[in-house]
């Protein structure tokens, strides 16, 4: 048996039309942006503390996230540091979802001065 539900709403024609157009032009099906777009909106609810469902964040904003993490890991190689390890773990938090980006930079901030 399948966990999908069918759901159905009503929107203007040529609001329908154009959201088809574009997500045509971006080669994707509707049902695949509405899907993102619900993923995203949840997690940002959880973000905001306003969703109740588990604390894990969609695959898509899991990757979205691990990649700013890693861009962040590089730009600091590049300086010449390496990350601390409570940086590290807080940035596999933040990855997690179990934390949101902007209580990870506090946290670093934190860190950092204490350091």
């Amino acid at each position: 048996m399948s966990n999908e539900v069918q759901m159905t709403f009503w929107v203007e024609s040529e609001l329908r039309a154009e959201f088809f157009d574009a997500a045509s032009q971006d080669e994707l099906s509707a049902e695949q942006v509405l899907r993102e777009f619900m993923k995203t909106y949840v997690n940002q609810a959880r973000v905001r503390g306003l969703s109740t469902v588990d604390d894990a964040v969609a695959p898509a904003e899991s990757r979205r996230r691990e990649r700013a993490a890693n861009f962040a890991r590089a730009s600091v190689g590049l300086e010449g540091f390496t990350p601390h390890r409570a940086d590290e773990e807080l940035s596999r938090r933040y990855v997690a979802g179990e934390i949101s980006i902007e209580d990870a930079i506090k946290a670093i901030n934190e860190s950092a001065s204490a350091r």
